[in-house]
């Protein structure tokens, strides 16, 4: 599986009112597998994830777009943009590199619209320091909204000692993903959000979201 370096820059952080009927039935069936996954938990132990955060009210409720949210929910697969699911060894641990991942849609498939596109990294759990939020990384992984906090641009690159930084290409707004994306260089207000991140521990090892995004998406 390829990792994300270079792409072309879009723009745009609201999602349309075609994408209503998708998102009410990604949130329902998010919401289903993962009470059912709990339920199995309870009965036999079969589901378990790192860095489980408490349930948000959001994989039950409906509204009129794409919003941090509602995007992902727990226990969303976090998938690339052919839908596959991304598996624990996507990313060698502590390689430090990344891919741009997606929240799965009803039935299968990537969401892929402008607001949702994700970030997922990989270093070593070591590497993180504060203000990343701790408690929502995972076998080493993080993960952060890929839409620019000052124009709302895709961040697509990568720069500073060993790529480590993402960059956004419109306005040279550079992020730091050890310390919680924040802003180390460019004209961006705040860091990207993160998404918190846990793997599941049986089967294939796949990596879900834990909860929603911790803070709006995009310029303000």
């Amino acid at each position: 599986m390829s990792t994300n370096d270079d792409t072309d820059a879009e723009t745009g952080t609201e999602a349309q009112p075609a994408y209503e009927e998708d998102r009410l039935q990604t949130t329902r069936r998010n919401a289903a597998k993962f009470f059912a996954a709990l339920g199995g938990a309870a009965a036999v132990g079969t589901f378990a994830v790192s860095g489980l955060y408490g349930l948000n009210e959001s994989a039950l409720s409906g509204g009129p777009d794409y919003n941090y949210k509602t995007l992902y929910t727990q226990g969303t697969r976090l998938v690339d943009g052919e839908g596959n699911p991304i598996a624990v060894d996507a990313i060698e641990e502590g390689s430090g590199k990344s891919m741009t991942v997606f929240p799965e849609k009803e039935g299968g498939g990537a969401l892929q619209v402008p607001v949702a596109n994700t970030l997922l990294v990989r270093f070593t759990e070591d590497d993180y320091q504060e203000p990343t939020m701790l408690e929502g990384t995972a076998q080493g992984y993080a993960a952060y909204s890929a839409v620019c906090t000052h124009a709302g641009c895709t961040v697509s690159s990568r720069t500073g000692p060993n790529n480590q930084n993402f960059l956004c290409p419109c306005h040279q707004s550079v992020f730091n993903p050890l310390q919680g994306a924040k802003v180390v260089g460019g004209p961006a207000p705040r860091p990207l959000p993160q998404l918190p991140v846990g793997v599941t521990e049986e089967g294939d090892q796949l990596i879900i979201a834990t909860g929603p995004f911790e803070a709006h998406i995009g310029a303000e």
